[in-house]
């Protein structure tokens, strides 16, 4: 026994006076409270499944500690994970516990909001939505939108059942034609319904904006009636 507290009593004997060094720093120190935002991460969502309420993105924590150790910790910050994998529907319960969030030792996690998260499932719908166009600004002087077309022209919408039954059609992001004078193809991203929680397939489409010259006043247009635009 005395052999192996003998053995290497140097190396030893400097890990001691680390270890005391880096003690008398960290007790020596001033003590700070320090807010921190961590992120709120869903995993193990089912892919029939959705999500019907808003859950926080976030959860504020207030930790108080030794100052190094605290900015180290708010430098750093970790993440409360929802796990759903294997939950049916209806509405569960997590709660936001320090020690699972892995902050070093000496840091105390003195106050959380909220310091529980509701989370409620329920069965994933879907059916298929009309793309319609936001148009932004103005041909150039003498042209006009004659129509805009899609490539896919519908996508598919998922969600709560409540959510989608009314849902026939789904807005682009506006889409620019100030100055056009021809024909223009661009890629257009899709806008969700704000306040519901849905999923769009595909989130973005070809957008085909159909420009002609504007007839003269009176004249009626050679072509056939143009589909109309919607402008927002």
């Amino acid at each position: 026994m005395l052999d192996l507290l003998t053995r290497n009593w140097k190396l030893k004997l400097i890990s001691l006076g680390i270890a005391v060094t880096l003690w008398a720093f960290v007790v020596g120190q001033e003590s700070a409270e320090i807010a921190v935002r961590i992120p709120v991460v869903i995993t193990g969502l089912a892919a029939d499944m959705v999500v019907a309420n808003q859950v926080p993105s976030e959860v504020e924590l207030r930790l108080y500690g030794p100052q190094s150790l605290v900015r180290q910790a708010a430098a750093r910050p970790t993440a409360k994970r929802l796990n759903l994998a294997g939950m049916g529907t209806g509405e569960h319960n997590f709660q936001v516990l320090p020690e699972e969030l892995n902050f070093p030792p000496g840091v105390e996690v003195v106050r959380l909001s909220p310091a529980r998260l509701r989370v409620v499932l329920d069965h994933r719908f879907s059916r298929k939505a009309a793309v319609r166009p936001v148009i932004k600004g103005n041909p150039a002087q003498g042209f006009e939108v004659a129509e805009v077309s899609f490539e896919p022209p519908e996508v598919v919408v998922s969600g709560i059942k409540q959510e989608i039954t009314d849902l026939d059609w789904i807005w682009t992001v506006p889409l620019e034609v100030t100055g056009l004078t021809e024909t223009t193809t661009l890629k257009a991203n899709l806008r969700p319904p704000d306040g519901r929680a849905i999923r769009l397939t595909p989130t973005t489409v070809q957008a085909v904006i159909t420009i002609r010259p504007r007839p003269p006043k009176g004249q009626a247009p050679a072509a056939a009636p143009a589909k109309p635009v919607t402008s927002k």
